[in-house]
């Protein structure tokens, strides 16, 4: 019995004739296993559908997600006090007639959470106007 020490990779080598000479050609593959019981009717449908195999279709599954991940834009949130919280918001509304404040959150890389506190004291202190 062989023992397997990397599943995730390997590298084949492929012999290609040039002329009169050999050169070795390397292509690199991945291969991860994966199990897809809990997917093995979603593969099929993907399959039947698509009139493919299921490698291609796991392939094809990856990119499109891949695809659809590189529109979305990552937010990380900053931890910052209720009081910094404060004045950034104050200073962000300064020439603002109207914000949301999902879109505060987002500007300021802001958790929820924190912005909805920090308009609620806003509001108690005559800042902002809910609508």
């Amino acid at each position: 019995m062989h023992k397997i020490k990397q599943l995730n990779t390997y590298t084949n080598h492929i012999q290609v004739i040039h002329g009169e000479g050999l050169s070795a050609v390397r292509a690199r593959r991945y291969v991860y296993p994966v199990d897809l019981s809990d997917s093995a009717g979603d593969l099929s449908t993907i399959v039947k559908k698509l009139g493919a195999s299921k490698a291609e279709a796991i392939r094809g599954a990856i990119k499109y997600y891949a695809e659809y991940l590189r529109g979305l834009e990552v937010i990380t949130y900053r931890k910052i006090s209720i009081e910094q919280a404060k004045r950034e918001i104050q200073k962000y509304l300064k020439n603002k007639d109207r914000v949301s404040a999902d879109e505060i959150s987002d500007t300021l890389r802001i958790d929820m959470t924190l912005v909805n506190e920090t308009l609620l004291k806003l509001w108690q202190e005559g800042w902002v106007e809910p609508e």
